[in-house]
């Protein structure tokens, strides 16, 4: 079963356009196939268009993932991942 994340950055730091995204992912301990960024500076508009992109791409499982960070690199999750379904 393929599985997709979404990246949910709180706050207002500015996020690198070139973020890793399968390290971060990597270093949180979470497996995803694919990774779609949401944050208030960058990214996609909001959870929805996220979670929909996942969907169309075949993705048959999606975790929300809450992070935060203070340098824009390094990332630490704040609760635990929301499973979507749907």
């Amino acid at each position: 079963m393929k599985t997709g994340a979404i990246l949910y950055i709180m706050g207002q730091t500015e996020i690198d356009e070139e973020i890793d995204t399968s390290a971060v992912i990597k270093n949180l301990g979470i497996q995803a196939d694919k990774v779609a960024v949401v944050s208030a500076t960058s990214g996609y508009e909001d959870i929805q268009n996220a979670w929909w992109m996942l969907l169309a791409r075949g993705m048959k499982q999606i975790l929300c993932l809450f992070v935060t960070t203070q340098d824009g690199a390094t990332f630490q999750l704040t609760k635990q991942p929301l499973r979507l379904c749907g």
